[in-house]
């Protein structure tokens, strides 16, 4: 039996007092105390997930939630960045334009080349045979379980619009690198496996209004980063929702230098090393997630430390996060699923759909 049906099966501030630590926004002491399971709003949950109520094979057309939902600003500079996206198709990538199938590396990098909107299913399992890159107005697409990419990794680099679903990766290194301005992308219900010396997912280089949900990471010491010592402030906003770090060590994730990253719902579970951390005085809101068994829930950096707020979290086997300064709201309209229900709820629902 699962320790949150154990939960389940009383009153939860008074188990919760008992077995679980929750915390709680800028609080100054360790101590533990019942939870709120979710901040007071007339949004129903429904509209939490309503990226996720159109499965993958349909193009991902439907609106996402988080970041991606929210058109970045264009500074006017045309030559050094893409254009922004328009409001009513920011994180739609092709939108419902239909598919292009394609079953190998060569027919994949065939159809990338072609201009825009475009939705291409991958069928099968494709090896990549290095960087892929992958334009602006683009869904890449998995056709079902037996989609799976290696011997390389998909490169978002100074594109708009673009979102990746339904897709399988085993890695040695990086699977997912969305870099170089690029912005308005979704990466959702796919299945990361492997990592070696890179993160599974990686944001950098002044990537912006990112959304990460529904996917299963496994297997690897390095789950997602968001930034690194060298971006410049301003840039890498992210939500990050929905997710289930299996067994992954750390960087679920780790920000550096990312003006805003969101945090909620996600599945932490057997993360040796830490859940999240906030370097380079990123700004980190982590809220409503479940740990289990995980060696610290959320941290600063021990150099260049970042501001990170924690509340309405369920930390099970978990030590109390260590928090830091204040982080704002995010502008998007989101309620959070109770934390207790996120086991099963992100458990049975975060990877490629079965």
């Amino acid at each position: 039996m699962r320790l949150h049906s154990l939960l389940l099966q009383g009153p939860v501030a008074l188990l919760c007092a008992a077995l679980v630590a929750c915390s709680q926004q800028q609080e100054a002491s360790p101590e533990p105390s019942d939870p709120t399971l979710g901040p007071e709003s007339d949004t129903s949950s429904e509209q939490n997930r309503a990226d996720e109520s159109v499965p993958p094979h349909e193009g991902g057309t439907e609106p996402p939630v988080g970041w991606a939902t929210e058109v970045p600003e264009d500074d006017g500079d045309e030559e050094d960045e893409p254009s922004g996206a328009p409001e009513n198709r920011a994180g739609t990538g092709g939108g419902q334009d239909a598919p292009v199938t394609a079953a190998d590396a060569d027919e994949l990098t065939g159809h990338l080349e072609a201009d825009g909107p475009l939705v291409v299913e991958l069928d099968g399992e494709i090896d990549l045979g290095g960087d892929v890159q992958v334009p602006s107005d683009t869904t890449l697409v998995g056709s079902g379980e037996g989609t799976e990419l290696t011997g390389g990794r998909l490169v978002v680099e100074d594109a708009d619009n673009v979102v990746l679903t339904g897709l399988a990766f085993d890695s040695d290194d990086t699977a997912v690198a969305v870099r170089d301005g690029a912005r308005n992308v979704r990466v959702a219900h796919s299945t990361f496996t492997g990592g070696g010396d890179g993160a599974l997912l990686e944001v950098a280089d002044g990537a912006d209004h990112v959304t990460v949900s529904w996917n299963r990471f496994q297997e690897a010491s390095s789950a997602l980063t968001i930034g690194g010592a060298d971006d410049e402030p301003g840039a890498l906003h992210v939500t990050v929702h929905h997710n289930h770090f299996d067994g992954t060590s750390g960087d679920h994730p780790r920000a550096s230098n990312a003006e805003h990253v969101h945090v909620f719902n996600n599945y932490f579970h057997s993360n040796n090393d830490y859940g999240v951390e906030s370097a380079h005085e990123s700004n980190v809101l982590v809220e409503g997630n479940y740990f289990q068994d995980t060696e610290l829930s959320v941290r600063p950096a021990e150099e260049e430390p970042g501001n990170a707020v924690a509340r309405d979290n369920l930390l099970v086997d978990t030590p109390q996060p260590e928090l830091r300064g204040e982080v704002p709201d995010p502008p998007y309209t989101y309620e959070l699923d109770p934390a207790t229900e996120i086991p099963d709820l992100v458990g049975d629902g975060a990877g490629v759909p079965g």
